[in-house]
């Protein structure tokens, strides 16, 4: 479908100026496109399952709660037709959303302490939505045992997406991570619908303030979790590769507390969500890299330098856990 076509769907209207891509992804594309009513992000998505029906019209829910609330945020459009949380049906087996474009820019990395304090405090605005997980639906971050990934990481080193010594590493991981996730499901912490992928990417600086972006992957966690989890990643967004500014990282956890937040445990238990985060996100790499997921050779290629690179952080953030635990404790 091409951006006019998304646009005049989604009631845009007509285009008024050039569109510009903004992501290229395949399955995935994302515009900017200039319309009669104004200047707008449009994403359009060929969903991959059942699975992204329920989990989609939840994080709509939560997006749309937050707009509602006045958190910094960009305008979603809410869809006036057929839709699927803030998706709008646009073709067969195609979905399309928008929000209004903000002039500025992305935060750097790490975010400035300034930014983190306002991260910190828009978390505990988004954690006082209390809107509680569909009892009903599965859209957690998937813990995998331990024989699917000797499947998958043995078909990675015969197609030369890893080497022998990556894949030990992931496995590594894996089992790692697996353990801290069990304990942590034994607890049977509540958790909330949150971001999910609160990163300096999805923070854009405007002349009005940082407002966030991306509500799309919004789905359950801990709050305690999820906010480690921002916190981190204002003081280290090449998290596992470059090493995190400890100002930025306590500036965030500053502005949660001031702005009513109610901090958790301080020691390695709360980097669980970090963790098991990267690694689900590890493995979507992963299938993606060895061709379960469609695309061209050059887009599997392109995911298998990401999943390379995942291997290295995951790495690197088991080794530094103990470091960010004593932070916590200031």
């Amino acid at each position: 479908m091409e951006p006019a076509q998304a646009a005049a769907a989604l009631g845009l209207g007509p285009l008024t100026g050039p569109v510009e891509i903004l992501k290229a992804d395949e399955p995935h594309p994302v515009w900017k496109v200039t319309t009669e009513s104004g200047t707008w992000v449009v994403k359009l998505e060929a969903p991959g399952g059942d699975y992204w029906y329920p989990a989609t019209a939840q994080a709509g829910r939560f997006e749309a709660a937050a707009w509602k609330a006045g958190v910094d945020m960009a305008e979603p459009l809410i869809p006036a037709g057929e839709a699927c949380g803030m998706w709008s049906k646009v073709g067969d087996g195609l979905y399309a959303r928008a929000a209004r474009f903000l002039e500025g820019a992305h935060a750097p990395a790490p975010v400035p302490p300034r930014v983190a304090e306002w991260a910190g405090a828009t978390f505990a605005a988004l954690e006082r939505l209390a809107i509680a997980p569909d009892p009903d639906l599965d859209a957690d971050f998937a813990s995998y045992p331990e024989s699917d990934w000797d499947d998958w990481l043995a078909q990675a080193r015969d197609l030369g997406v890893l080497d022998a010594d990556q894949a030990r590493t992931l496995k590594d991981a894996a089992i790692r991570i697996n353990a801290l996730d069990a304990a942590a499901r034994a607890e049977n912490e509540p958790k909330l619908v949150v971001h999910r992928d609160f990163s300096h990417l999805n923070i854009h600086l405007t002349t009005d303030g940082p407002k966030l972006l991306d509500f799309d992957w919004a789905g359950p966690n801990t709050a305690w979790g999820e906010l480690v989890s921002i916190a981190v990643e204002m003081g280290a967004p090449g998290l596992g590769v470059m090493e995190p500014d400890r100002a930025s990282v306590e500036a965030c956890l500053a502005g949660y507390t001031a702005a009513g937040g109610t901090p958790g445990p301080a020691d390695e238990s709360a980097f669980t969500a970090i963790l098991t985060g990267r690694l689900a996100s590890t493995a979507w790499e992963l299938w993606v890299a060895c061709g379960h997921r469609g695309g061209s050779a050059e887009h599997r290629a392109q995911f298998g330098r990401t999943v390379r690179a995942s291997v290295d952080a995951l790495a690197a953030m088991l080794d530094a856990v103990p470091t960010w635990a004593a932070w916590l404790k200031g």
